[in-house]
């Protein structure tokens, strides 16, 4: 008798509940497994484009700064030198702008409302038990002024289906055409094989409305 069957033979012979209890731990394994491997290259991209935005963003500070110490020194004494200086920066500042909007993957309050629509509607085969969109963040910006602002977006849904309908859903939301972020995630098991999940996603967006009225 092969290993194998003598692992078969002993799963056979437990009681009626230990053989459920060990059933239902091998499906969450695989449906945590299933689910981690479909969402690390989106989290490992988001980390990427991340880091990218807090470059821009640190230069972008910098050269405000400098900004700022040189229309002081002009307000005092405006010599020609400083005004080349201060229209050098100013040209500087308006390029890192240019670059940080044409790295980042903004969505509108228009688009947003579509996305939120398609998260729904892609959600068909699943039973949604709630969906709520969270305050908004201001992750960059200063003070109240709103140009130039950048805005976080986050939505809330809980689903419940069982593994097969989740896994559809998830490849359903990769194949959407308008650009998010995983926040959050957290799939329980309730009455196998049904379950329910906690989904958390968020965009980027230049206005502070969610969605467009």
């Amino acid at each position: 008798m092969t290993q194998w069957q003598q692992m078969q033979q002993k799963f056979v012979e437990l009681p009626l509940n230990r053989r459920k209890f060990w059933l239902v731990l091998s499906v969450v394994f695989v449906c945590y497994l299933g689910l981690y491997v479909m969402l690390l290259p989106q989290w490992q991209s988001f980390q990427t484009e991340q880091v990218k935005v807090q470059q821009q963003q640190q230069r972008l500070s910098l050269l405000e700064q400098q900004l700022e110490a040189v229309e002081i020194r002009l307000s005092g004494d405006p010599k020609a030198p400083l005004r080349r200086k201060l229209a050098d920066l100013e040209s500087q500042l308006q390029q890192v702008n240019q670059r940080l909007q044409n790295e980042t993957n903004y969505v509108s309050a228009a688009d947003n409302r579509r996305l939120l629509q398609a998260l729904l509607g892609s959600a068909r085969d699943l039973s949604v038990k709630s969906a709520q969109a969270l305050p908004a963040e201001r992750v960059y910006g200063d003070g109240e002024a709103t140009e130039g602002a950048i805005y976080k977006h986050r939505l809330q849904l809980v689903v419940s289906g069982n593994y097969q309908q989740v896994f559809e859903y998830f490849q359903q939301l990769e194949q959407l055409p308008w650009s998010f972020y995983w926040q959050r995630m957290d799939y329980q098991v309730t009455d196998y094989p049904q379950a329910e999940v906690l989904l958390e996603i968020y965009t980027l967006s230049l206005e502070r409305d969610y969605v467009a009225s």
